[in-house]
């Protein structure tokens, strides 16, 4: 098995640059990718955030519209054009096109068990951002998530749920092993997005060298199941 976490920088990077050949064989270079407004305009991280907090109130009204921002006059069985890269939980009630109520081709979605951010996560949202120039990143928790749950149960009983599942509590224990012992689930599942978000732009100079251009804004957010409605933090 590939060692992935022993990967060299330059080595991924090489890598990148494949990938990117890829994309420019298949004649969709990665400033051709980037997502544009209806007059052209580059898509800005401030645009993006506005266009998912405005399609997620919609979302939470049940005024369904998946409203399509590919830049006008572009096939999406051509290329990719996503206004932001989501990493989300794998929960079966957690969908972010629903969720910013967009259209099929708006969002580059990396979802694991607990929203994590470990190696495989890491590259394809790199991909997103090196490749496709997505302009925002969202890490999005969501209420009652089972994976935050299973690592604070762990935490306070010392036992582990077993199988693979162990290594999602194992990338969340971090995230909450600081807070107070009678920590709620809502502050668990905050920390754990934040810490996310905070691994990202650690582990990852792709990411931080776009976040420093301005070209990248990362953003936290939780989604309540039950209303509907995603809280981004201040």
């Amino acid at each position: 098995m590939p060692d992935f976490e022993g990967l060299s920088r330059r080595g991924f990077l090489a890598g990148m640059a494949g990938v990117a050949g890829v994309a420019l064989a298949a004649g969709a270079s990665s400033s051709a990718q980037a997502a544009e407004d209806k007059d052209g305009d580059k898509v800005t991280p401030e645009q993006s955030l506005k266009w998912l907090m405005q399609g997620n109130r919609r979302w939470v009204k049940h005024d369904i519209k998946r409203v399509d921002h590919t830049p006008p006059y572009r096939d999406i069985t051509k290329g990719q054009w996503p206004i932001a890269s989501i990493l989300s939980c794998a929960d079966s009630r957690v969908n972010p096109e629903n969720i910013f109520d967009v259209a099929q081709g708006n969002l580059f979605n990396v979802r694991n068990a607990g929203n994590v951010g470990g190696a495989i996560s890491i590259g394809s949202i790199e991909y997103s951002i090196g490749v496709l120039r997505a302009p925002l990143l969202v890490v999005l928790g969501h209420t009652s998530c089972g994976a935050v749950q299973a690592a604070q149960r762990a935490l306070r009983t010392g036992e582990m749920p077993g199988g693979d599942i162990d290594a999602v509590v194992d990338a969340i224990l971090p995230a909450i092993e600081k807070l107070p012992a009678d920590q709620t689930l809502d502050e668990g599942i905050w920390a754990n997005a934040g810490y996310s978000a905070r691994q990202l732009r650690r582990r990852s100079e792709i990411i931080a060298t776009r976040i420093r251009s301005g070209k990248l804004r990362i953003v936290v957010g939780v989604y309540d199941i039950k209303s509907r409605k995603v809280t981004f933090a201040e």
